[in-house]
């Protein structure tokens, strides 16, 4: 540790020299800002003034200067909503009250690239390199999206570069025996062409030490990830772009559960590679169209280094136990009409998923897996109204969506106890909200609307007998999808003269179809019952104190929280009782600095008390967590010859507070990073 400490002390006294008196370039100003173009709201650009409902940006300096690799650690360092990190690269999101998820193809928060669906169930595969910025939009979305929007939608907008090239060279080394490289170049080829090429790699060769020094084993791991895009100009309004991204998890060590000390432990290898194709104009002045196709590959093989089910568990020379393939592929329709100061937003969205599961004895030969193959199909269409009135100080937005999925269990190699089966079935969503913006800067908003998360293949359509027992696990073809309805409302204020934003927004959730399981004998079959209610609320205060002082460099003080009043799920008796996993309040706060030379930040990152089930005590008690803060340290320090050289020092949990956000699963204690960036 004492290295990484030195290496900081030392870029910091060789910067000082050479850093220029005068800044580089007029520095960026962060916090809440009004004139915000963003287009997950609606499908289409608006400020974020105009539009009604909840939407927060993670620009590309808060993504610079945010300690972490991961998109995870962008969000719960930047938008208070709920995540889950395992260590072995795992991590799942969860908001406004919904459980962070971590595996499967349905969810209650939809994670999207440039607007299409991401591809990914496990969110530690979308790495944060050549990212413009992160749309955060809070509540729900299924009007616009479709299923897995019920909690909220991430939407992550890469990079387009235009004009003169550009790029970065950079590489660094850490706590752990880190080491990482990455590289990003853009610009125009010609008048009409344009690309984009990055890549990056990040490999800790040590285990990795908690904050009560003591080191956890297996928590190595390498990854590498690359994108590349190309853009095209066809005439005056005609455009099109294709991207293609890679992602690479190669020997990522699992420790498993801290109470089994090393007898769970596994590693894996994960692949995802997504590619899109985007094609579109004005046909006239009032109308822009878009077509949009997309297909991406999720692969993961996992490796156990033990045998049994419980202890006492055998070690054994690693073998393959377990692989999974998810395809993503879709088309996306969307026509633009533009009247007058009104907006209307028609689409069309097909989308077809197909997993494959495959399990192995221990000697490599193929078993029955867990659980059979599956597939889903999702055709949709949907429209979008943006009204503006009074010069635009009033905005209505109105919308709906009608769904229809086919879902079914294919047959699948070695798993001959279950009949594969297909079911239908579709749903409407609508969605409204209000918004009014006042000369002073005071902004008024509410929204209300339904969410829906599809049944899984299984839940509809699976059956499946225990060979041991008898017993028979079958879907049910009438399941409802799980439906919400949420509402919120809002007042924010922004006075740029004053260097001041903020917004509080209250909001309230009631689940209605849960689907559970129930059980007659021998039978088990699932069915729509009970319900869920949450409600909260969330603030943002962003004050730049050097605005009013009219500094040439900022210094902003910020914070940005959710408060859980409550979120509970109905149990068979009708009593309440509280969601595990869903923290009661969790709140970013800190202060950032910028001179044009310096750019620095320091983030604290406190989290609740929240619930959850003791899974290594045989009752299965409910226990709570306790909270915790966790503060990091950021910083980049430019040099003074044309400011094309960066010295960055990131510390992750600068106190060394020993603390998880899993029991079982502790977090690395303090870890320091350094790295030299060349610009040009």
């Amino acid at each position: 540790m004492k290295k990484y400490v030195l290496a900081c002390l030392m870029a910091l006294l060789l910067a000082i020299p050479v850093m220029g008196p005068a800044r580089a370039s007029e520095p960026e100003r962060p916090g809440i800002k009004l004139d915000d173009i963003v287009v997950t709201a609606t499908r289409s650009e608006e400020q974020i003034k105009t539009i009604p409902a909840k939407v927060e940006v993670i620009n590309h300096q808060e993504i610079e200067l945010t300690t972490g690799e991961t998109l995870t650690e962008q969000l719960k360092k930047n938008a208070s909503i709920g995540v889950i990190e395992y260590s072995g690269v795992l991590a799942g999101i969860g908001i406004r009250g919904f459980r962070p998820e971590f595996s499967g193809i349905t969810r209650h928060s939809l994670i999207l690239i440039d607007g299409r669906p991401a591809g990914a169930t496990n969110l530690a595969t979308i790495l944060s390199d050549n990212i413009e910025r992160i749309e955060i939009l809070k509540g729900p979305a299924s009007s616009l999206y479709g299923g897995e929007a019920m909690g909220g939608v991430v939407n992550i907008i890469t990079k387009k570069s235009t004009g003169k090239l550009s790029g970065m060279a950079e590489f660094g080394l850490g706590s752990y025996d880190t080491d990482f490289q990455k590289a990003a170049v853009g610009g125009s080829i010609t008048d009409r062409m344009d690309f984009d090429l990055s890549a990056g790699r990040y490999d800790q060769q040590d285990d990795f030490v908690m904050g009560n020094g003591n080191t956890r084993a297996n928590t190595q791991y390498m990854t590498r990830n690359g994108d590349i895009r190309f853009g095209m100009d066809f005439g005056e309004t005609w455009r099109a772009d294709v991207r293609a991204d890679g992602y690479q998890g190669r020997d990522i060590e699992s420790p498993g559960d801290i109470f089994n000390g090393d007898a769970t432990s596994g590693h894996k290898d994960i692949s995802r590679y997504g590619l899109d194709a985007t094609f579109g104009g004005k046909t006239c002045d009032m109308n822009h169209i878009s077509f949009t196709v997309y297909k991406t590959r999720e692969l993961q093989e996992n490796y156990s280094h033990y045998t049994g089910w419980s202890a006492p568990y055998t070690q054994v020379n690693p073998y393959r136990s377990y692989d999974s393939e998810i395809n993503w592929s879709g088309v996306q329709l969307k026509d633009t009409i533009s009247w007058n100061s009104h907006k209307f937003i028609l689409g069309l969205d097909y989308q077809d998923i197909d997993k494959e599961n495959r399990s192995y004895n221990q000697d490599g030969t193929r078993k029955a897996p867990w659980s059979p193959d599956e597939g889903r199909k999702n055709m949709a269409g949907y429209v979008e109204s943006v009204l503006s009135f009074m010069d635009r100080h009033l905005t209505a937005t109105l919308g709906g969506r009608y769904d229809t999925f086919d879902v079914s269990t294919e047959p699948t190699p070695y798993k001959t106890d279950f009949t594969p089966k297909s079911e239908s079935f579709s749903t409407f969503s609508p969605r409204a909200g209000l918004a009014y913006l006042s000369d002073a800067g005071i902004r008024l908003h509410t929204t209300i609307g339904k969410a829906f998360v599809p049944p899984s293949a299984g839940q509809l359509a699976g059956y499946s007998i225990n060979s041991w027992t008898g017993a028979v696990t079958k879907g049910n073809p009438n399941l409802d999808p799980e439906s919400s309805v949420t509402w919120d409302v809002g007042a924010g204020l922004e006075k740029a003269a004053l260097g001041f934003s903020c917004d509080l927004t209250y909001f309230h959730t009631d689940v209605d179809d849960k689907i559970i399981t129930e059980t007659t004998g021998l039978v088990t079959t699932y069915k729509n019952s009970l319900g869920a209610e949450m409600h909260g609320l969330e603030y943002l205060v962003s004050y730049d104190i050097g605005v009013p002082l009219q500094w040439d460099r900022t210094l902003t003080f910020f914070i940005n929280g959710t408060r859980m009043f409550s979120a509970e799920k109905e149990q068979t008796d009708h009593t309440m009782k509280d969601i595990q996993n869903v923290a009661n309040h969790t709140v970013n706060y800190g202060v950032r600095y910028n001179d044009g030379i310096i750019d620095a930040k320091l983030n604290c990152r406190s989290q609740g008390t929240m619930k959850d089930t003791d899974w290594n005590n045989a009752l299965r008690p409910t226990v709570e967590y306790p909270g915790f803060t966790v503060v990091d340290l950021s910083a980049g320090i430019r040099f003074k010859v044309n400011h094309k050289i960066m010295i960055k020092i990131k510390i992750d949990n600068l106190l060394d507070h020993d603390y998880y956000e899993k029991k079982g699963y502790p977090k690395p204690g303090r870890g320091i990073f350094v790295s030299y960036r060349y610009s040009f």
